[in-house]
C-alpha cells in the first residue's frame, strides 16, 4: 500500500507506547516516487521521515514523508536522474543528505543549502548541528556543521604517519557526537574527544547517542566477534547474541539493532523483539527488516523487501492490541 493511505492512521497512534504487545504493531509501507524501490534512512521525534526512492522516468530522489505523504525533493543538482538521498530529518521538516553530485545538502523551506563537502551525513538535531564524514586528500574524516561553520572532529595519527581515518554517526541535543576514529568509538563531547574503548581490544564503532548520553553501537570481543554495545560510564554487551550491531537508542533507551542473518530487532526492557516475526510483517509477506532509526515514541523507520522482492521503507508504528 502506499504511504497516503495510513494519514488517518497517525491520528490514532500519536500517543500509543512502544511497550505494546507485538500483535499490536503496524507496518506502514512509505510508498515510492514512482519507481520499484525506496529506502528510509531517519525519523524525528513528531513523524518526519527521511530517505530516497526510485523516480520515474529514472533516477534517484531524496523524499520527506510526513502524515502519509512522500515530497519529492529532487536530486540538488542539474540532472533530475541523477541519485540524491534524504538522511537525515530533524522536527521542523529540514532534511540533511547527499546530493546526486555527491557533495553534501539541506533541504529546507528556502530550499537547498550546499555545504562545500563530499561525503557522508549520519545524522541532525533540532538545533540543525549535522554530522557525518566527508573527504579529504582521500582520507574520511569525522565533522560537525552547526550554525554554518564545519569542524574537523580531528583525528589522532594514523599508523606509518598515515592520516587517521574517522566518522561520525549520531548527535543529540546537546551537540554530543559519536563515530569511531582509528577503530575506536568515540564520545565528542564539550570540545573534548573520549575513546569509549572495547568489549575485547579489537575494535568498535558507535551507532547512536540518546540526550542521556548513552552510547550504543558494536565492539569486537577477543575472538573478533561483533556484538552490540551499550556504554553509559562504561561499555556493556546487550542481549541478542553474536555477530550483531545495535544502531539507534531513543530517549526512552529502547535500542534498535540488526543481527548477522537475523536481520532488525529492537530491545526493549530487557527483550530482544525479531522484527521479521511480527504479525503485521508477515501478514503482508515482508521480510529481511533493517531498522535504521527509532524515535522517541518508539516509531521505528528502514528498509525491508515486501512480498514482490522490492526494497521498500517502511514505518513500525507500536499500537495498542
Amino acid at each position: 500500500m502506499r504511504g497516503f493511505r495510513w494519514a488517518a492512521a497517525f491520528a490514532a497512534t500519536v500517543a500509543l507506547s512502544a511497550s505494546a504487545h507485538p500483535s499490536g504493531w503496524l507496518l506502514v509501507d512509505l510508498g515510492t516516487l514512482g519507481g520499484p524501490g525506496s529506502y528510509g534512512a531517519a525519523v524525528s521525534d513528531n513523524g518526519y521521515i527521511a530517505g530516497c526512492s526510485d523516480a520515474m522516468p529514472s533516477g534517484v530522489h531524496a523524499f520527506v514523508w510526513h502524515d502519509g505523504v512522500m515530497r519529492d525533493l529532487g536530486t540538488a543538482s542539474d540532472s533530475p536522474a541523477g541519485n540524491a538521498c534524504g538522511l537525515a530529518v530533524n522536527n521542523a521538516g529540514v532534511v540533511a543528505g547527499r546530493s546526486a553530485t555527491g557533495e553534501l545538502v539541506v533541504w529546507d523551506r528556502d530550499g537547498v543549502k550546499r555545504l562545500g563537502i563530499h561525503g557522508n551525513v549520519a545524522a541532525m538535531n533540532d538545533g540543525g548541528a549535522i554530522v557525518g564524514s566527508y573527504q579529504d586528500a582521500g582520507s574520511e574524516r569525522a565533522f560537525l556543521y552547526r550554525n554554518g561553520v564545519l569542524t574537523d572532529l580531528g583525528a589522532r595519527g594514523g599508523s606509518a604517519g598515515l592520516q587517521a581515518t574517522s566518522f561520525a554517526t549520531s548527535v543529540n541535543a546537546r551537540d554530543d557526537v559519536v563515530g569511531s576514529m582509528n577503530g575506536h568509538a568515540f564520545l565528542y563531547a564539550d570540545g573534548a574527544m573520549r575513546d569509549l574503548g572495547t568489549l575485547g581490544g579489537n575494535g568498535s564503532v558507535a551507532k547512536g547517542i540518546n540526550d542521556h548520553g548513552q552510547v550504543v553501537g558494536f565492539a569486537a570481543d577477543e575472538h573478533g566477534q561483533p556484538n552490540a554495545f551499550l556504554y553509559d560510564g562504561a561499555m556493556k554487551a546487550l542481549p541478542g547474541g553474536g555477530y550483531n550491531e545495535a544502531v539507534g537508542i531513543n530517549n526512552r533507551v529502547q535500542v534498535i539493532g540488526s543481527g548477522d542473518g537475523r536481520y532488525g530487532y529492537l530491545i526493549a526492557d530487557g527483550k530482544v523483539l525479531a522484527l521479521d516475526t511480527l504479525p503485521s510483517v508477515r501478514a503482508l509477506g515482508w521480510h529481511h527488516l533493517e531498522p535504521k532509526g527509532i524515535n522517541d515514541r518508539g516509531w521505528i523507520v528502514g528498509t525491508a523487501q515486501n512480498a514482490n522482492g522490492d526494497s521498500r521503507a517502511f514505518l513500525l508504528l507500536p499500537r495498542i492490541p
